[in-house]
């Protein structure tokens, strides 16, 4: 496959993929929020440089109930998971390389 994978999912596939052993960035986004659009390039062009990386993308407005649990306070954000834990969290638009370090660190 080139580039990583992009999955979307619900709240119950999103618990087994945070718990897989792979670098797993979880994108919480919604339809109506335009900074979550406007990243999604981004993360298309992350998912290419970072071939090892899972991004899994989870719509906000469809899972509500999840939201309190992951501590999404704002859209969008990311989180970043190794081995079921997190190590980093994104909040709002952010740069690409600043996404990219966080990645690269997590690695």
């Amino acid at each position: 496959m080139e580039g990583g994978q992009m999955i979307h999912v619900d709240g119950a596939s999103l618990s087994r993929h945070i718990q897989d052993d792979e670098l797993v960035l979880v994108d919480f986004w919604a339809t109506w929020c335009a900074p979550c659009r406007a990243m999604a390039p981004m993360l298309d062009r992350l998912a290419k440089d970072f071939p090892g990386l899972r991004i899994v993308k989870l719509d906000a407005e469809e899972h509500k109930d999840l939201l309190d649990s992951y501590n999404v306070r704002s859209l969008p954000t990311l989180q970043i998971y190794r081995a079921g834990e997190r190590v980093d969290q994104l909040m709002g638009k952010v740069p690409y390389e600043m996404i990219r370090r966080a990645v690269q660190g997590a690695s």
